[in-house]
């Protein structure tokens, strides 16, 4: 493996585990627990919103993590949060159009982007209180 690569994956392996978690989830025509969610109306909605906002808070921290010297500019956290919405667009695009039996769905792309916004606010006090940069 070339340096860059062994460098990438010890910079970003939380966000790469979040990734493959929603990858598996989403994709997934059954995944592990699924059936063992609890019958709350539109506990899916609060998935999706978890999983996007994860996945936002996964990349905040790796960044955060490579510089502690000063906190992200805005306009990375703004560059997150919609390549993180692209993503959840994508994914939901793929649902749709992969015959799984998981179909894709707007209200499922709004709690994407709700969980993504959430995070794009509370991540990065959050993460630089958990590096101890505060």
């Amino acid at each position: 493996m070339t340096d860059h690569a062994t460098t990438f994956l010890r910079r970003f392996w939380p966000s790469i585990i979040v990734l493959g978690f929603i990858l598996y989830a989403t994709l997934s025509s059954d995944p592990i627990g699924a059936e063992d969610l609890p019958s709350i109306p539109h506990i899916d909605k609060l998935i999706h919103a978890v999983m996007m906002g994860g996945l936002t808070g996964a990349i905040i921290f790796d960044l955060q993590r490579a510089d502690r010297s000063r906190r992200l500019p805005t306009k990375y956290l703004i560059v997150i949060a919609i390549s993180v919405m692209i993503f959840g667009g994508v994914d939901e695009i793929l649902q749709m159009s992969i015959e799984n039996g998981r179909s894709g769905e707007w209200l499922d792309l709004a709690a994407d982007w709700v969980g993504v916004w959430v995070a794009y606010f509370t991540a990065p006090p959050a993460v630089r209180t958990c590096l101890k940069m505060n």
